[in-house]
C-alpha cells in the first residue's frame, strides 16, 4: 500500500512538471506588456523580433475600455530598456505581421507597460479613408462646379485641341514604334558583327599576337631610351662643377664685359668711320709731299720745310 501511494504521488509530480515545462518552455523568457490603440493585424502567436531575429512571441491580446493590452515574451538574455519602442511590420508581401522590438533606455523595462505613443501600427485602408475625410470636407462644391464648367466650355470652344492632343499621342506612339524597330536593327547588326568576329577568331588571335610582339619591341626601345637618358644625366652631372664655378665666380666677372659688348661694337663703328675720314685726308695730303719728304708751302715766296705728317691709326703705321 505504501509503495502504491508513493508511486501515484511520484506520477502526479512528474505530470505537473511536464505540464509546467510544456506551458512555459525550457528556455527562460521575460514577459512584457504594451498598449495598442487597436489590435490591427496583430494576432496571438505572431513573432517578436529584434533586428530581424525571432526572440519571442505574442502571447495574448486583452481588450480594455479604450485600448488593447498586448502581452509578449522576449528571450531572457536580451536586454529591454524602459524606453523601448515597438513597430508592427508586414512579414511578407502577401500578408502576415510581426512585432519589431527596438530596445532603448538604460533601466530594465520590467513590468512597466509600453505606452501607445511608442507603438507604431501599420497603415491600413480604413485609416486612409479616415484621413481623407478632412481634405475632402475642405473642398468647396461651388468652386469645383465652376472649374468643371470652365473645363467643359474650353473643350467645346476648342475641339481641335483635343483632336491635336490625340494626334500628338498617336505620333508619339509611332515614334516609339520606329525607335523600337531601330533598336531591333541595331541588335541584328551587333549580332552580325559578333558572328563575323567568331568566324574570324584565328585572324583576331594573330592580330593579338602581333600586338604583343609590337608591345615587346616598344618596351625594349623604351628601355634603351631610358638608358640613354640616364647616360645624358650622368654627363650633365659631371659637367655640373663647371656650371657651379661659372655661377659662383666667372659669371659676375664676365657680366660687365658682356654688357660692354654693344657699346664696344658701336665705338668700333665710329672708329671705322674716323679711320676712313683720316685715310681720305691722307690721300689729299700725299700730292703735296715732295719726293724727298717734307711739305712745301708757297707763302709770299717763302719756303717753310716741315717734317712728314703721320697719323697713327689701328692697322696702319707711319
Amino acid at each position: 500500500m505504501r509503495w502504491g501511494i508513493a508511486g501515484i504521488l511520484a506520477a502526479v509530480v512528474i505530470t505537473i512538471a511536464i505540464g509546467v515545462v510544456y506551458v512555459s518552455g525550457t528556455s527562460s523568457e521575460s514577459t512584457y506588456f504594451a498598449d495598442l490603440a487597436q489590435a490591427g493585424a496583430v494576432r496571438t502567436g505572431d513573432d517578436v523580433r529584434i533586428a530581424g531575429i525571432p526572440v519571442g512571441q505574442v502571447k495574448s491580446l486583452t481588450l480594455l475600455p479604450d485600448r488593447v493590452r498586448m502581452t509578449f515574451t522576449v528571450a531572457g538574455n536580451t536586454f529591454v530598456g524602459d524606453q523601448t519602442t515597438l513597430d508592427v511590420r508586414m512579414l511578407t508581401v502577401v500578408g502576415g505581421y510581426y512585432v519589431a522590438v527596438e530596445p532603448a533606455g538604460t533601466k530594465p523595462l520590467g513590468a512597466t507597460v509600453i505606452p501607445q505613443e511608442r507603438v507604431v501600427l501599420p497603415y491600413n485602408l480604413t485609416q486612409a479613408f479616415q484621413d481623407a475625410v478632412q481634405p475632402v470636407r475642405r473642398i468647396s462644391g461651388d468652386t469645383l462646379r465652376q472649374d468643371l464648367a470652365a473645363l467643359s466650355t474650353s473643350i467645346d470652344k476648342s475641339p481641335d485641341a483635343v483632336r491635336t492632343a490625340v494626334k500628338a499621342a498617336g505620333d508619339l506612339v509611332g515614334i516609339l514604334d520606329k525607335q523600337n524597330s531601330d533598336v531591333s536593327r541595331t541588335l541584328s547588326i551587333a549580332d552580325e558583327y559578333l558572328t563575323a568576329l567568331q568566324a574570324n577568331s584565328d585572324v583576331l588571335a594573330k592580330l593579338l599576337t602581333n600586338l604583343g610582339t609590337l608591345e615587346t619591341i616598344v618596351q625594349n626601345n623604351k628601355t634603351q631610351v631610358a638608358q640613354s637618358l640616364n647616360d645624358l644625366a650622368a654627363v650633365l652631372h659631371d659637367l655640373s662643377p663647371l656650371g657651379r664655378a661659372w655661377d659662383a665666380s666667372l659669371k659676375d666677372r664676365a657680366q660687365p664685359l658682356a654688357d660692354a659688348i654693344p657699346r664696344l661694337q658701336e665705338l668700333g663703328g665710329r672708329l671705322g668711320t674716323l679711320l676712313d675720314a683720316l685715310r681720305g685726308f691722307e690721300q689729299r695730303l700725299l700730292p703735296l709731299l715732295p719726293t724727298g719728304g717734307g711739305v712745301s708751302v708757297d707763302h709770299s715766296a717763302a719756303t717753310i720745310p716741315l717734317p712728314a705728317v703721320c697719323v697713327p691709326v689701328p692697322g696702319g703705321g707711319c
